[in-house]
Parts: structure tokens; sequence; C-alpha cells
């Protein structure tokens, strides 16, 4: 059985205050002699449910094309949950009550509830969220040294009120080696994603030597 965990990206997505919004421009092409509509679609790499890459932080860090595959797959995955309001951390007292699903997870998800005003209330869902301390990294890769991928039901892992430790926190995912995958803007809201493992599969809308890119990313159970 296969859940998506990402979601559809459209002209009203929340963005992370400063991001670039989507844009769809009509056009039309007359080559064949009858008019033909096409659209130009000019998106940015961190709108939607999209994946950081190391590049987006680290200088000369890998890309899109180079760490990733066209579909790459992650298991197993496991999600926590760590409800959170307004734009309280994530610390490491947050994370040590679950630590048997931590030290087994190749993909970790924290759901904090913050997904469910995204849709009601875009604008607290993007500029006043719950984000992750710089001190989780370590933590988590001392517990797990195979994690490999992090993902969260907020905007980003980073918040606007606090940009030196949202640099700091991406660095620490991204910069280190091994490096980890930062996936934000997913949607956990379905329960059965914190009974257990289970395999993400991620594939990203645009496969080039990109610092991230939108994503589909699905739950898969057996």
């Amino acid at each position: 059985m296969l859940i998506p965990i990402s979601y559809p990206l459209n002209r009203a997505t929340p963005l992370y205050p400063g991001t670039e919004p989507l844009t769809i421009t009509p056009t039309k092409s007359f080559e064949r002699g009858d008019a033909e509509e096409k659209s130009l679609i000019a998106v940015s790499s961190h709108a939607g449910t999209h994946i950081d890459l190391p590049r987006h932080f680290c200088p000369g860090g890998g890309t899109v094309r180079a760490l990733l595959a066209p579909e790459a797959v992650f298991e197993p995955a496991q999600c926590i949950e760590v409800p959170k309001e307004g734009e309280e951390p994530i610390r490491i007292h947050d994370l040590t009550p679950h630590l048997d699903k931590i030290q087994c997870a190749r993909a970790l998800f924290v759901r904090t509830g913050s997904g469910r005003i995204r849709e009601r209330d875009p604008e607290t869902y993007a500029k006043k969220h719950p984000w992750v301390h710089p001190e989780v990294p370590e933590f988590l890769c001392r517990e797990n040294p195979a994690l490999r991928l992090f993902g969260i039901d907020t905007i980003s892992i980073a918040a606007p009120s606090n940009p030196e430790e949202g640099m700091n926190v991406h660095r620490a995912f991204l910069c280190r080696s091994p490096h980890i995958f930062v996936l934000e803007d997913v949607d956990l809201s379905y329960d059965r994603l914190l009974e257990g493992g289970w395999t993400l599969r991620v594939y990203p809308v645009v496969f080039d030597d990109l610092d991230g890119v939108p994503v589909v990313a699905l739950a898969e159970f057996r």
C-alpha cells in the first residue's frame, strides 16, 4: 500500500519567507499551423514538499543528480510524534523517549502537528512554526550513525525568527560526512506512519544539479 506524504505543488502553496512563488505563464505554439496551448512553469527548488541537498548550505556540496537517484528509497523509515506549537524548538530531551525508533531508522520523521494549520492558516504555517535546534543532528548521528534522512511536517527545520540557528542546523545535517538529507513540508497526518517501520520512496520533480528540489514522496507499507 502506498500513501502520498508530499503535498501537491500549486500557486497557493505556503512558502518559507523569501521563497519565490510558483508562476504559470500560458504560451501558444503555432509551429504546426494551429495554436497549441502550453504553459511555462517557474518554481523555486525549495517550494512545497522538497529535499535539501548539501549544495544548499555547504560550498562544493553534492547536488540532486550527484547524490540522489530518480527513485530514492530509504528503509526502514520511522515517524515519531513530538507535539509543538508556535515557534517552539525541538530539543534533545524531546527525542530521548523515542530512542527505539531513532536507533533503527534510515529515515526519521518528526510529526509536530504543525501540518494541521497548513491549509487554514498558511501565513502562520510559513512564518511561525516549530523548528529544530542545532543540537539535534549530532545527537541523532551519535544514536544512529546509519541515519540518512530527516523529515518534518513544518515548512522548514529553520524558523525565520532564528536565521543563524537555522543556518547552523542545516549545516549540521547537510555538511557532515556522511550527510543527512532534509525533507521539509511533509504531510505526516496519516496515523499509520507512527505505528512502525515503512519504506520511503522519493521522486525528484527535476533531476539535475540542484541544491534542493520539490519531490513526490510516498510511504510504502507491506
